[in-house]
């Protein structure tokens, strides 16, 4: 793995001086792929007419095999959106549920997804149920006992859950989860959000309802591009959640054209995987993988505290570390110092009842900006900056 960690940071679009330890919430791109962006764009500011009505179309086939080879799914069934709200809200909101119908859903599901259903619930009076995941359910057959339970004990329409949760992070055991709503005749939708460029998403033999994911976060893509994917049983049932000029032409030209933007911004996806091809998505993966768990170690041991999970086959390329400190308001304080005195992030949330920092890893990364980042955020806890 020399090719990574240092050698490749020149690679890509980062601030000088800036450390990076949060390469989870909207990715880095890399000056390759930021070039052909360039590129794309400077095609569509010059004849937008002709890019948009002539070429794009055709671009947004190649966008999707591209996609759809990628997650090993079929190409007629992988769509094109602006990120997970856009592609959940399309799906959630188009399944025609009532008051007879009930969405599940773990307490660490991401708040758009949380607001979401809160959203159905007050305009549509859809039941929600709410699986909660304290410290203590953090095991994978604990996690599928508790969701079995629910399926088997009340009548559920709809479950939602993530490939990899983002606050605390953790993988979630998605083939098992996705086979319970399969016996116990559920619909399945997956918040793979953290799921393309970091872990291999094999769509076809995960066989879910639906499951949208992001290329920006991992993918090496700019923000601003997701597939949702849905069985084919669907196609003719959701529609994109923004109504526009297509409305009624089929999902994949609702999602082709739902109002102006730039155009060309989709193309990136190509060029990404192209950057992950060239490195080997496994390599990728391991190489991310293993940073981030013995960054977070390391971590752990500068702050004298713990990981959240001590297993390792349940983190990705983000892990938890608890924070030396109880006030939440604190620690969101020195989350700010520590960012304008030093120029490193760290995430800090509240999980059951403690405070925690995520910290992820992706290839430009070495441990020297774990050990930065825990020195850095302790003096400020400490008053010693």
């Amino acid at each position: 793995m020399n090719t990574f960690g240092q050698n490749i940071k020149e690679d890509f679009i980062i601030e000088n001086g800036f450390v990076c330890v949060n390469h989870s919430s909207f990715g880095f791109v890399p000056k390759q792929v930021f070039q052909l962006r360039i590129q794309h764009y400077t095609k569509f500011l010059q004849n937008p007419d002709r890019f948009t009505k002539i070429d794009y179309p055709k671009y947004t086939i190649e966008i999707r095999k591209t996609a759809a080879e990628f997650l090993n799914a079929d190409f007629n069934q992988c769509m094109l959106t602006s990120n997970s709200a856009e592609a959940f809200n399309s799906i959630i909101r188009n399944l025609g549920l009532t008051e007879n119908d009930t969405i599940l859903y773990f307490s660490t599901a991401y708040p758009m997804v949380q607001n979401t259903i809160q959203f159905m619930t007050s305009n549509y009076n859809v039941k929600q149920n709410r699986i909660e995941l304290k410290r203590q359910h953090l095991e994978k057959q604990k996690i599928l006992s508790l969701f079995e339970k629910q399926l088997k004990t009340q009548k559920i329409t709809i479950a939602v859950f993530d490939n990899i949760s983002a606050q605390p992070s953790l993988i979630m055991p998605i083939k098992e989860l996705i086979s319970l709503c399969k016996k116990y005749n559920v619909i399945s939708i997956v918040d793979a959000a953290h799921g393309a460029g970091i872990t291999v998403l094999d769509i076809k033999d995960l066989d879910p309802d639906f499951l949208f994911t992001n290329f920006n976060k991992w993918a090496f893509c700019p923000s601003g591009i997701n597939i949702l994917y849905l069985k084919e049983q669907y196609l003719n049932k959701i529609h994109h959640n923004t109504i526009s000029v297509n409305y009624g032409n089929g999902l994949a030209k609702e999602c082709e054209f739902s109002g102006t933007k730039d155009f060309s911004l989709s193309l990136s996806l190509i060029d990404g995987v192209n950057f992950i091809k060239k490195y080997g998505l496994n390599q990728i993966i391991k190489y991310s993988e293993d940073l981030a768990w013995e960054g977070a170690n390391l971590v752990a041991q500068i702050w004298q505290t713990e990981l959240l999970v001590n297993d390792k086959s349940m983190h990705s390329a983000m892990v938890n570390v608890r924070i030396p400190h109880q006030d939440q308001n604190y620690c969101r304080e020195c989350q700010k110092k520590c960012f304008e005195k030093y120029n490193v992030f760290l995430v800090v949330f509240k999980y059951d009842d403690l405070n925690w920092s995520r910290l992820s890893a992706s290839l430009y990364n070495t441990i020297a900006d774990y050990e930065y980042a825990a020195r850095c955020y302790l003096k400020v806890l400490k008053g010693e900056e």
